[in-house]
């Protein structure tokens, strides 16, 4: 996941009510994607990929590239799960999410012999639960969220470095931003209450409930790409954020600072896919190995959000500011992380998210 995106409308389409009437409007979402039968058709976050590049590949390589973006996992599910993928012939979900796409059979193999870089990706970021053998997905960046503050407001620095200045009343100031995705903000909680993440049952989820509504009373903005600017009106003295984003803000404007909580640290990985629908394969994998290309890397690390997934991406790996989190991704160390799960049930994440946006 600086500026990738607007903040992901408070009001977004709440994902599992959205699957309900899928079957009444996927005709008519059908209509609105009209596949160009000329292009790579991409559907990827904005922020990330620097325009000017994909107009590169295509002086390079002859095929047109045509993008459009999504503003949320949610958004991203819903037109995939009513088009069964058709028009698009690369996408880039978050890595619960791929689980999900692998399971409704919507993504093709990847014949990892057609791509050049493979062996330069990072081991830390291969392998893991979501595919297990990287069968269907390749990690394209990462990111890991932490608290953005104001300095000024925390002379001696945060109180505690925990998810607790985000969960606890006592120690939630008067105003905060919010992530946006319901599924991640509460598998936070879940964490916070009870340092595992696990299967809840029904009196768990009305006590989830009650922590998010209590913490929507401090909630400023619900947004998952503009923490920063929240930070720099003024508008909240401390925010959920992702290093992707903090470190060129704090960069820019060293009175705002970024700390990681220490008793949890929660990796996002993002991840090229090809839709099972798609028929220019060759072209995909084309367009794969130009964008992990160390130089487009590079390229797109300094003029957007793109964490580097490759363990060779020593612009990265050598940023001071970068120093604390990318450690948690280092092959060279042993930190452990956590990843977001679907540990929730369908159900359990649309009845906690209705409490909180009802309230």
């Amino acid at each position: 996941m600086e500026e990738r995106t607007v903040l992901r409308t408070g009001g977004i389409v709440l994902f599992w009510i959205s699957c309900s009437f899928i079957i009444l409007f996927s005709p008519y979402l059908l209509k609105l994607k009209k596949e160009d039968t000329s292009a790579l058709n991409i559907f990827m976050w904005s922020g990330v990929v620097d325009p000017q590049v994909f107009t590169q590949f295509t002086k390079e390589t002859g095929i047109a590239v045509s993008v459009s973006h999504y503003e949320g996992n949610e958004e991203l599910l819903v037109k995939l799960l009513a088009t069964k993928g058709k028009g698009y012939d690369m996408i880039v979900p978050s890595d619960y999410v791929v689980e999900y796409l692998i399971k409704n059979d919507l993504l093709k193999k990847i014949d990892k012999s057609k791509l050049n870089f493979y062996d330069k990706l990072n081991p830390k970021l291969m392998g893991l639960y979501y595919d297990p053998k990287n069968d269907y997905s390749i990690p394209s960046e990462w990111y890991v969220l932490g608290l953005g503050y104001i300095k000024k407001d925390y002379p001696n620095g945060l109180p505690e470095k925990s998810w607790g200045m985000l969960f606890d009343p006592y120690l939630m100031p008067k105003k905060i931003g919010l992530i946006n995705d319901s599924r991640e903000l509460i598998t936070l909680a879940t964490w916070h209450k009870y340092r595992q993440l696990r299967e809840i049952n029904s009196e768990e989820v009305e006590f989830l409930k009650g922590i998010l509504c209590e913490q929507k009373k401090h909630a400023e903005a619900y947004t998952d790409f503009r923490g920063d600017f929240l930070l720099r009106s003024g508008n909240c003295s401390l925010v959920i954020a992702s290093n992707a984003i903090m470190w060129k803000v704090i960069l820019d404007d060293p009175t705002l600072g970024f700390d990681m909580p220490n008793e949890g640290i929660f990796l996002n990985i993002e991840n090229y896919v090809i839709p099972k629908a798609s028929e220019k394969v060759d072209q995909v994998y084309q367009l794969m190995n130009f964008l992990f290309r160390l130089d487009i890397q590079e390229h797109n690390y300094k003029t957007g959000l793109l964490l580097s997934t490759r363990k060779d991406a020593r612009f990265m790996f050598d940023e001071p500011i970068l120093k604390s989190s990318t450690q948690y991704i280092d092959p060279e160390n042993n930190f452990k992380v956590m990843l977001f799960k679907n540990f929730l049930t369908d159900n359990q994440v649309n009845e906690i998210w209705l409490a909180v946006k009802g309230e």
